[in-house]
């Protein structure tokens, strides 16, 4: 049998929410994808995995803001600014 899985990165995020939570934790994306085109694909809910290793289904559309935890630099910073 082909195995037909899509290989996966996995981001350090930050989330902050349309009810004032900021939660840390990781999502998985596709290797060749972006933070950006994750968060534009159709998909109303993402998986996040929280820093305590907690599963969480957050529906995108009470994401305000979302940031790759693990870029230092301002500039080099994947943030995403939903609002």
């Amino acid at each position: 049998m082909e195995d037909r899985t899509v290989p996966r990165q996995t981001l350090k995020v930050t989330l902050s929410l349309s009810d004032g939570r900021n939660l840390s934790g990781t999502i998985q994306i596709d290797m060749d994808s972006r933070l950006s085109d994750f968060m534009n694909i159709s998909k109303q809910f993402i998986v996040f995995t929280d820093k305590d290793g907690g599963l969480k289904i957050i529906n995108k559309y009470h994401i305000i803001d979302i940031r790759d935890s693990e870029s230092t630099d301002e500039k080099s910073s994947s943030r995403i600014n939903i609002t």
